[in-house]
């Protein structure tokens, strides 16, 4: 009876949270544009790539080297080249949110937080704000990639954190480190603020040291493999630096702050004003009757301060901005893991405010449950929808038509193997893996700033746009990438014939994709109503 009793406490305990959070992540994301306008569009031709090197391997984005990724390439890579994309990208989601679940059930647990209140937390992350984060455009629910498990790994590590497990701690910010460098590395230095704040003692124990390094080394090697990659091989410097190419001129949305408009800052100080109103309300009146009682009140309060650990590497972000002009450190994320967790926080503290003004009473558990069923009810039809939307992947949903899978299709037959294909530099961003054929580079698709290719992206990026000059887009104080990428496409759709066959030449294709309203005397090798295909002679 014990036993039965036990294995019943598991499954209430553990299976039925963690599946019901599982399933409403499914419902939610599972079949959202896979392959599409997200980032699997980066990562699953990258792990491909990684299984088959022969797979694009002229392809100045997906031959990158693996860097933070190699955990995760080696997980999806070869699953990616025998099942394909869409099987891997709805595996690879399945174990995420699966990974997720378990993460957020654990911390949730450490902190006194109930099933149904984890729901709404989770609701409230999800529909609030899309990206999920408050400015800085992080996320992270929707695709697959390296930082949902770093992500996962990190709500463990908290839960390990609050008891006092400070070993299990580690070893999971080094899985996390191990996953994606740069979420598991901010969130490591924010737990070490976090020590030096609320146990100082265990920084100045000696013995714990000693256990605690060999052991962040052992788990976050993937981690230290790219640390040592980069340093054993830095990028040479040239006219202008990478570091200012990506953060400037590509990624400004995620870590120039100036940039950021200004209706995204009132978010930002909504945010901050809910979280703190909602975490002076129930700390204040969580009672503290019970030994349970104050550890869960404590677990809270040490959540609130990791929280703002992390706010505090946000803010030094924000110092450092003004003086790092070039991008050296605002290259490496520093908003991304505070701008998630004041999301997340936020929505786990107003869940927890509304348990205690509605939840004590009746008909409020019951309105929130019947608001939860109905919530499951809606994601349930559009997870039917969309998933019979997926018999005929890829399409619209994933910035696909069919006069572009009918070009891919050509190209695939009468292009020979790895010859790159001269595309525009902004649209079709699913050729290269639609057709097998590398593209000369795409906007959307700059390597790490860490990587010497950055230089040979922003060549190429000019070069298919007739010269533009790129750098006279960039503002420091706004975010001018739709402009550069209208302009883009203009300057690539006016090429003329001279101008496409200098660049078959420089990159050694004999094909260039075209819009059909695109006329330039080269021969025409295949046309359709949206698309054509000029060979070089």
């Amino acid at each position: 009876m014990n036993s039965l009793s036990q294995k019943q406490s598991a499954i209430q305990t553990w299976v039925l949270p963690v599946a019901t959070i599982t399933l409403f992540l499914c419902l939610k994301f599972l079949f959202i544009r896979n392959m599409g306008s997200v980032n699997e569009l980066h990562h699953l031709p990258m792990a491909r790539h990684f299984a088959d090197p022969t797979w694009l391997a002229n392809d100045i984005y997906y031959s990158e080297p693996s860097g933070y990724r190699l955990l995760f390439q080696l997980i999806f890579g070869h699953l990616t080249a025998t099942v394909g994309f869409l099987a891997t990208s709805i595996i690879g989601r399945i174990l995420g949110y699966l990974a997720l679940a378990i993460g957020l059930w654990t911390l949730a647990r450490s902190l006194g937080i109930r099933l149904l209140t984890l729901l709404v937390a989770i609701g409230l992350f999800v529909y609030v704000r899309r990206p999920q984060g408050v400015i800085a455009g992080e996320w992270l629910l929707g695709s697959i990639e390296p930082k949902i498990f770093a992500y996962s790994a990190i709500f463990m590590a908290l839960s390990a954190m609050f008891s006092g497990r400070y070993l299990r701690m580690v070893a999971l910010l080094g899985i996390a480190a191990s996953f994606h460098a740069l979420v598991g590395g901010w969130a490591s230095i924010a737990i070490l603020l976090w020590l030096l704040w609320r146990q100082p003692k265990v920084l100045l124990d000696g013995r714990r040291w000693l256990a605690a390094v060999p052991i962040y080394l052992v788990t976050g090697i993937f981690a230290w493999i790219a640390v040592f990659t980069q340093l054993l091989r830095p990028v040479e410097g040239g006219g202008v630096s990478p570091s200012y190419i990506y953060s400037f001129l590509r990624n400004p949305h995620h870590v120039n702050p100036f940039a950021w408009p200004q209706d995204e800052w009132l978010y930002l100080l909504a945010y901050l004003l809910v979280f703190t109103g909602c975490v002076v309300y129930v700390l204040r009146s969580h009672p503290k009757q019970t030994p349970q009682d104050k550890t869960i009140a404590k677990h809270r309060a040490d959540f609130v301060c990791f929280i703002l650990c992390t706010l505090i590497l946000f803010g030094a972000g924000l110092l450092v901005a003004p003086f790092d002009s070039n991008g050296q450190i605002l290259q490496y994320y520093p908003f991304r893991v505070g701008d998630l967790m004041l999301a997340l926080g936020t929505g786990f503290f107003l869940a927890l405010a509304l348990e205690q003004l509605l939840f004590r009473y009746p008909m409020g558990a019951i309105a929130i449950t019947l608001i939860i069923l109905f919530g499951f009810g809606v994601e349930a039809t559009r997870f039917y929808d969309k998933g019979m939307a997926l018999q005929t992947f890829p399409s619209k949903a994933q910035g696909v038509n069919p006069e572009m899978i009918a070009t891919a299709n050509w190209l695939k037959q009468h292009v020979p193997d790895g010859d790159v294909v001269v595309s525009s530099p902004v649209d079709l961003s699913a050729l290269p893996w639609l057709s097998d054929h590398p593209s000369v580079a795409k906007f959307r698709f700059v390597p790490s700033a860490s990587s010497a290719d950055v230089d040979a992206w922003f060549t190429r990026i000019t070069d298919l746009g007739g010269g533009i000059d790129l750098l006279s887009y960039v503002d420091l104080r706004k975010d001018t990438r739709r402009l550069i990428r209208n302009d883009l496409t203009a300057a690539y759709n006016n090429l003329d014939a001279t101008q496409i066959k200098a660049l078959m030449d420089k990159y050694k294709g004999q094909y260039a994709v075209t819009n059909a309203e695109h006329l330039v005397d080269l021969p025409v090798v295949y046309e359709n109503p949206r698309y054509r295909v000029y060979a070089s002679k």
